[in-house]
């Protein structure tokens, strides 16, 4: 491996950019979290955060104690393994956590929520999809993608158009035309932010694939309640282009039945199922 010009060889650990490597590390580190906490029982300056989130190897909390609090627990965190170690911290009513800076604003002196914005690292070279690139399909979508993460990791509007503005000058770097961007600039707003934080699920696409036995379930429902209906209409046809209850996937089945006979297996179903 070469880094910063020189060459380094790798005789500990998980051998680095393995898929696997991130999900044993998530979990080891999991184990880790457990023992010291079990350790705060015992310990009575041992003060275990209010608050603590964890991405990988990477830590945030809130804690009641004070700076010296802060520094023992990480002494004590330091102990549990040889080769595992915090080596860089910080604290203070403002810190950076992964792609968040997170600080005491004005809310939290009102209602003691802390403020949020988006945290963009020096190193980070922005560079973006051309626009005369040939994955022209997905430039609406990453557009609209990055806009709505300024609308979520922005506790204030004032920051959230200072991002806007310093993104649409980057983009206009690489090759966007005004008219473009300003259309699409113009679907995404900061009055979005309350629905866009709710993380509702995305309705159904018209042509969401299906399992073969999700399809052969949601046919055989459909099929049994048409049946059930025809033999109280009294034996009427009944043919069936679009349901509701299949939730638009692409299934069409029409059913015939006939009247004085029983069950289903008398009855004739023709199916199709459609995959998008």
């Amino acid at each position: 491996m070469v880094f910063d010009g020189e060459y380094f060889q790798q005789n500990f650990g998980l051998i680095m950019g393995t898929n696997v490597a991130p999900i044993l590390t998530n979990i080891y580190m999991a184990l880790l979290e457990i023992e010291l906490k079990n350790k705060c029982k015992s310990d009575a300056k041992l003060i275990w955060p209010v608050l603590f989130k964890r991405f990988i190897d990477d830590g945030f909390g809130v804690t009641t104690g004070f700076r010296k609090d802060i520094l023992y627990w990480i002494e004590r965190v330091n102990e549990l393994r040889d080769t595992i170690k915090i080596d860089k911290y910080n604290w203070g009513n403002a810190v950076d956590y992964m792609d968040l800076f997170i600080y005491k604003g004005n809310t939290f002196y009102m209602d003691g929520k802390l403020s949020v914005s988006l945290h963009q690292k020096e190193t980070n070279k922005f560079m973006y999809i051309l626009f005369r690139s040939f994955h022209r399909h997905t430039i609406k979508n990453y557009v609209w993608g990055e806009l709505k993460r300024y609308v979520r990791f922005n506790s204030e509007e004032k920051n959230f158009v200072k991002l806007k503005t310093r993104f649409y000058l980057r983009l206009r770097n690489r090759g966007f035309r005004k008219y473009v961007l300003t259309k699409l600039f113009q679907c995404i707003t900061y009055a979005q932010r309350n629905k866009l934080l709710k993380n509702e699920p995305s309705p159904l696409h018209p042509c969401q694939p299906l399992s073969l036995q999700e399809a052969e379930r949601r046919i055989i429902t459909v099929g049994e309640e048409r049946f059930t209906q025809s033999q109280e209409d009294g034996g009427t046809s009944v043919s069936i282009q679009e349901d509701s209850t299949m939730g638009k996937t692409g299934l069409q089945a029409g059913i015939t039945s006939t009247e004085g006979t029983d069950g289903l297996l008398s009855s004739f179903l023709a199916l199709l199922v459609e995959f998008c």
